[in-house]
Parts: structure tokens; C-alpha cells; sequence
């Protein structure tokens, strides 16, 4: 799964499609769109990240569920079985990047689950097909997928090693470059 910050423009139609496809409540969004500031800076640019599930080769939420809850697919698409969930909240205090959701209204975690019975008839992922600007790619399982950019200020991807890869926009991928060896070399301190 790649999102690429520099053809998002922050419509969310990758939202609603996403709620259309699986009928969750606005309380309870599987994917959002958030506005970044790589620069964090007031006068820096402003760019958008879809965020939701990042599907983990390593997924907290399945090693924290005590109901055994989560299944992960052959695919690497890491499900959640509502019908297993007792609702304990375990699997949201351990995701890094905020994916499962708990529903009030039927006390149960939910989260999105790349549309995988499309995925099953060889289609996209609802939010990949809605997005306008092909922000948003999926190669499929053991599809080829670029290096991990670094977002700054997002999870360090070693946490769980999720499936999901960021291509920053041009000039941001230097400024960003520029940064982490400045973070690089403050943290090492005088040589």
C-alpha cells in the first residue's frame, strides 16, 4: 500500500468510499485524512496523509488481543473478527498509528480491513479506487513496493514493520533528508 503525499489533496474521497464500502459511523473512521506540515512551520506547505490501517507484518494489535480477535491473513491483510472482540481496548492502546476504532454503540474495536473480499474478486480497496489523484497505490500481495520514506514526526516503522510505504513530495524528501541527519548529528553530539 503507497500513499503519496505529493498527489493527496486532502478531498477524502478515499473516506467516504471507505464508509460507503464498509458502513462504519463517523464516530468510529477507519481512515482519516490529516494535514501534515513536514516543515512545522506556520509558513511551510501543507500536505495530506490518508492514514488507517497500516496492515503490520508484526501487528500489536493482534499480539495484544486477549480474544484472539485478529487474524492475519495469508496476504499479510490483518483482520479483526468482531464476533471474537469483547471490547477491552488492549488492541487500540497498542497499535502505534491509531487504527482500531472502538465502536460505543456495539462495544467492540473495529478497523478497516483493506477491503479484503475485494481484494478476494481482484479488486482494489475502495479507497484506492475512489482517490482521484492516485494518492493512494496497492500492488497486491507480493507486489513490489518502494522503500519506506520516513514522514517526520510519524512512528518509527520498526515498531511493527507495517505494509504501508510514504512517498514524500519532491522537495520535501530533501528537506526531510536534511533534517534527520541534523536530528542524526545533534543526537550524536561533538565529535
Amino acid at each position: 500500500f503507497v500513499i503519496d503525499l505529493g498527489r493527496c489533496v486532502g478531498c477524502a474521497a478515499c473516506v467516504l468510499a471507505c464508509r460507503l464500502e464498509n458502513g462504519w459511523t463517523s464516530a468510529t473512521p477507519w481512515r482519516r485524512v490529516l494535514p501534515l506540515n513536514l516543515r512545522r512551520r506556520p509558513a511551510g506547505p501543507t500536505y495530506f496523509l490518508s492514514v488507517a490501517c497500516h496492515h503490520c507484518e508484526r501487528p500489536a494489535c493482534l499480539a495484544a488481543c486477549p480474544s484472539a480477535a485478529y487474524e492475519k491473513r495469508a496476504d499479510g491483510v490483518v483482520v479483526h473478527r468482531a464476533d471474537r472482540c469483547v471490547g477491552c481496548r488492549y488492541c487500540e492502546m497498542a497499535c502505534p498509528f491509531g487504527a482500531p476504532r472502538y465502536d460505543a454503540e456495539q462495544g467492540l474495536m473495529t478497523k478497516c480491513h483493506l477491503c479484503h473480499i475485494r481484494l478476494d474478486r481482484g479488486e482494489r480497496p475502495a479507497c484506492v479506487a475512489a482517490c482521484p489523484t492516485e494518492a493512494l497505490g496497492f500492488s497486491g500481495p507480493g507486489g513490489r513496493r518502494p522503500d519506506h520514506e520516513d514522514v517526520p514526526g510519524f512512528v518509527d516503522p520498526a515498531a511493527c514493520r507495517p505494509n504501508v510505504r510514504f512517498r514524500l513530495p519532491g522537495g520535501a524528501r530533501r528537506k526531510a533528508a536534511l533534517e534527520a541527519l541534523r536530528d542524526r548529528l545533534r543526537r550524536s553530539g561533538p565529535s
